[in-house]
């Protein structure tokens, strides 16, 4: 039986995913309406405020978008410093990165919302580059849109040709869709309840996920 890296094993993606949803529940619902992940979305209505002359408008689009971009910058520069810093796996230090995002968002008020999306945005980014498989399959944890058509071009090669390994990977990418809706509700029900504070919730699951990674193997 093959083993794989705990960072891309089936529990840390599913964790992941429901962290994603949960960020863009968060972001859009409690912060101003801004998606944290989605940045084609943020792309569109930024543009469209950029055409309808409301400029300043623009920025809280503009913000989360350059902070996804920076995320990235970041895990990438962390990978290229070493791949393991003593006694934990490099991908555990931007999960630590992210972990304290959320709690300094958690405490920031409503006219900070920008500032919020922002640093939402980049734990975004940061997750999206630092995490990008499950067992050797490309899957984003932050989004939907590519799984999508990855998961239903896995599904039809699996069941047109019997392929098996075409059939796990489409479910692969489809229970990452669920469990990213599933995390949306939750978002969704935690805003409700706690505010601002719910964001913390999305940090518990990231620490779950930080102690996962001790373990360095998984069946």
């Amino acid at each position: 039986m093959k083993r794989w890296q705990t960072s891309e094993s089936i529990t840390v993606g599913l964790f992941l995913a429901l962290s994603g949803g949960f960020m863009d529940a968060y972001s859009y619902i409690n912060r101003g309406k801004v998606f944290a992940n989605a940045e084609t979305g943020n792309i569109i209505l930024m543009t469209l405020k950029i055409c309808e002359g409301k400029f300043l408008e623009s920025v809280n689009y503009i913000i989360p978008i350059t902070s996804f971009a920076i995320g990235v910058a970041i895990s990438e520069i962390i990978k290229r410093r070493k791949e393991k810093i003593d006694m934990i796996h490099w991908r555990q230090i931007p999960l630590l990165l992210e972990i304290a995002a959320f709690i300094v968002v958690a405490f920031l008020p409503q006219d900070m919302n920008q500032i919020a999306n922002s640093i939402i945005s980049l734990v975004s980014g940061v997750q999206f580059a630092t995490f990008p498989k499950i067992r050797d399959v490309v899957i984003a944890t932050t989004m939907c849109t590519g799984n999508l058509k990855s998961g239903t071009q896995n599904l039809y090669r699996g069941i047109s040709t019997g392929d098996k390994l075409s059939l796990e990977k489409g479910l692969y990418y489809y229970i990452c869709i669920l469990i990213f809706i599933a995390g949306t509700a939750l978002g969704y029900f935690a805003v409700g309840l706690f505010n601002e504070k719910a964001i913390l919730i999305a940090a518990g699951m990231l620490t779950m996920i930080f102690f996962m990674m001790f373990k360095e193997f998984e069946n």
